[in-house]
């Protein structure tokens, strides 16, 4: 899916907490959006999604439709939202956790035609072996593990991920971000850690206090002056052995000195 962000701008609580933004996420990679907490990347992703309408601006797909314009079942299969706090209290099994991103899908009769598309989704995301424990039963990176499934099952053109590594331990994070870059599907992920999005974006997205304070590939991005005047932290930034990516080595605060 092309993804346009047309002068996005939406209020908050009378705040632009996402302002003016303008960009163009590569089609068929994987994105990066970072940057602080309240940085508003959160309300973007939900802005891109249609959850949440613009004040000012447009997100704009394909052949320039904007994304409010689509049809909310049309929306619906075409984007996955994956938020930071997806929950259910519902006595459910996995299967039909995931089973929920089939909902699009359905005939006026509640038949969903592709009776495998939840068990492609279980096994991409390596959540197979889960399907039937009880959704109360899972740990916190097993329960992320078939949300992003969930997403998965809906087989989008567009995948929006706020946080998708939390909960997760280092192979699992390098695992799913490998596979959501493989995928081939246009994707923009919300990242804390920066050296997860040098690692695996084509590009990133550096938003301060609402608006785009930089963007393009990591190794043009993420530089010390950068880190610096949005995060408030001095760095260096390396070359990674293996693979020729950066890596950002942080540098200790001096003493008496906050954050």
């Amino acid at each position: 899916m092309e993804l346009t962000l047309d002068r996005l701008s939406a209020r908050l609580g009378g705040r632009w907490v996402v302002d003016g933004i303008d960009a163009t996420p590569p089609a068929g990679r994987l994105t990066g959006l970072l940057g602080p907490n309240g940085a508003g990347k959160t309300t973007l992703l939900r802005l891109v999604a249609g959850v949440l309408s613009p004040e000012r601006g447009a997100v704009l797909v394909d052949d320039g439709t904007a994304v409010h314009d689509l049809p909310r079942r049309t929306r619906a299969r075409r984007i996955a939202l994956l938020e930071q706090e997806s929950t259910s209290t519902a006595p459910l099994t996995v299967r039909e956790v995931v089973a929920l991103g089939r909902i699009p899908y359905r005939t006026l009769w509640g038949r969903d035609e592709d009776d495998g598309a939840v068990d492609r989704a279980l096994a991409s995301a390596q959540a197979a072996e889960l399907a039937d424990r009880a959704w109360s039963t899972l740990s916190g990176g097993e329960r992320q593990r078939v949300h992003v499934a969930r997403a998965l099952a809906q087989e989008p053109d567009l995948l929006l991920l706020d946080e998708p590594t939390n909960h997760l331990d280092v192979s699992a994070q390098l695992s799913l971000l490998a596979f959501v870059r493989d995928l081939g599907t246009t994707t923009v992920a919300a990242l804390h850690d920066l050296n997860l999005a040098a690692a695996f974006c084509e590009h990133v997205l550096v938003l301060s206090q609402g608006r785009l304070a930089a963007a393009g590939h990591p190794r043009e991005v993420l530089r010390p002056p950068l880190l610096r005047e949005v995060y408030g932290v001095e760095a260096d930034v390396l070359e990674h052995p293996r693979t020729g990516r950066p890596v950002i080595a942080f540098h200790e605060p001096a003493r008496g000195v906050s954050a």
